[in-house]
Order: structure tokens, then sequence, then C-alpha cells
């Protein structure tokens, strides 16, 4: 608001805006921030809520925000990670009790199953792509972006079958990057859980599997880096002759408002 005086000869002579945020005399929603400006004032939502400002509402974002706001019940509910006019809102599993109570959302594929690998030798010439419930990895993406974590479980059993050692396996990220370590370990370092730690079965390499001996081991762990999640394809080799493996990929998992 401004106020004005004015001269004896009707000329404006001074004005003094009134900064309505700062006094606390505006409308703007609880959940909204407020702008000053020159004889007036501005208001928008909250990042995590909609509407003109002066009326607020939480988005649908994600399985955490839904929690919080709308309901504690598990079950499947409609989001829109990035907002209305972008990518299409999806349909996801909310569970509502895991992780203390944040309110997860789960995302199935077709290939959570424990797969045989087996019938072939060069690096990675087993592949699996990997198809998701319901939603586009576009959507997925925006997904991750808005969640403050997200993680996805990988495994590898292995009889005499390399996992990371000579480039044997890989994975590959939603943008279509060679992933080159495994669950449980830091992103580029090359290694499975066990040589984050230094506890693999041979010290002198970064998985239980590049052991490479007669003997059922396994590599498994959490994927939680979320710019590389989720996971598009598996890739696996020295599965000839009695050299095997199982593959198993869990859901994804995000949570949290990021």
């Amino acid at each position: 608001m401004v106020i004005s005086t004015q001269s004896y000869y009707g000329y404006v002579v001074c004005s003094t805006d009134l900064n309505e945020c700062d006094r606390n005399t505006n409308d703007c929603h609880q959940r909204a921030s407020c702008t000053n400006e020159r004889g007036s004032y501005s208001c928008k939502c909250n990042h995590d809520y909609q509407g003109n400002g002066f009326k607020c509402s939480p988005k649908n974002i994600s399985c955490s925000v839904i929690r919080k706001y709308f309901s504690i019940v598990s079950g499947n509910y409609k989001i829109d990670p990035d907002g209305a006019g972008g990518l299409p809102p999806f349909t996801v599993y909310c569970d509502m009790s895991d992780k203390n109570g944040v309110g997860v959302t789960v995302i199935s594929h077709d290939s959570e199953r424990r797969t045989h690998v087996k019938g072939c030798y060069p690096q990675g010439c087993f592949s699996r792509d990997i198809h998701y419930t319901g939603a586009s990895l576009p959507q997925l993406a925006s997904l991750t972006r808005v969640s403050s974590h997200c993680e996805q479980f990988i495994k590898y059993e292995c009889w005499d079958s390399r996992l990371l050692k000579d480039g044997m396996a890989w994975w590959v990220s939603r943008d279509s990057s060679k992933m080159t370590y495994w669950g449980g370990a830091s992103p580029g370092s090359g290694k499975c859980a066990c040589g984050m730690t230094n506890s693999c079965a041979a010290p002198s390499y970064g998985c239980n599997c590049d052991k490479n001996d007669h003997v059922w081991r396994e590599d498994s762990g959490l994927l939680t880096d979320k710019t590389h999640l989720p996971v598009k394809q598996l890739r696996f080799g020295d599965t000839s002759s009695n050299n095997q493996g199982y593959h198993t990929l869990g859901k994804l998992k995000c949570y949290g408002v990021a």
C-alpha cells in the first residue's frame, strides 16, 4: 500500500510504501510466501503446494506428501511429481508404515523374481531390460528428484562366475550410463559392498563373486544414488560351461521430500 501526501498546489511531494509482508497485513496463505511490491504484494505457494498463493493445497508429488497431509492408509494412490502441466500423473503403491512411517513410494517391475543366468561368456552377454509398472523412466526420474531418498536392492549369486572383475557385469542407469559398482558400494568405486569394508572372500578383489571359485557366493546391497535410479538394464557374463549365477532386483522405493 502507498500512502501519499500532497502540497497546496495538488502535487504529490512524498509517498510511503507500507510493506504488507513485514507488517503481516497480507492475505497470503499460511503455506505461501509473500513478496512486497510497490503499492501492493504478491503471494506464491511453497514448493510442495499448489494454488494461487491466497489458497494453497499440498501437491500429491509422492507418498511422503500424501502420508503427511492426506492419508495414513497404505494402498494405491495417484501422484504427479512434476506438477500440473508436465508429465502425466501415475499410480503407485504407498507403504505408509515402512521407514518409520514416512510414506514410501513403491514402484514394481517385471524382473523382481530370482532369475537364472547361464550360457554365455563375453562381458555383458546376458542382457535383461527392466520395465516398470505403470510409469515411464522420465516419470520415475521426476519422482527421484522430489524425494530426499531413493533405493533399489540388487543381488547376484554366483558359481565360478565373476561379477565386476574384468568388466564381466554391470547395470545401466536410467540415463543409459554403464554403472560398474554394485549395491552397498559407493558410486564410481568399482566395488561391491564387501569391497567397501575389506571383507570380500578374496581380499585382493572388490566383490565376493570375483574370487571366481567353485563355491556359491553372493554380492548384494542397496543402490542409493537417486541420480542413477531406477535401474534400466542388467548385464552379466562369465556364465558358460558350469559357471552360472542368479540375479535379483528389488522394487524402486523413494521417500522423504527433497
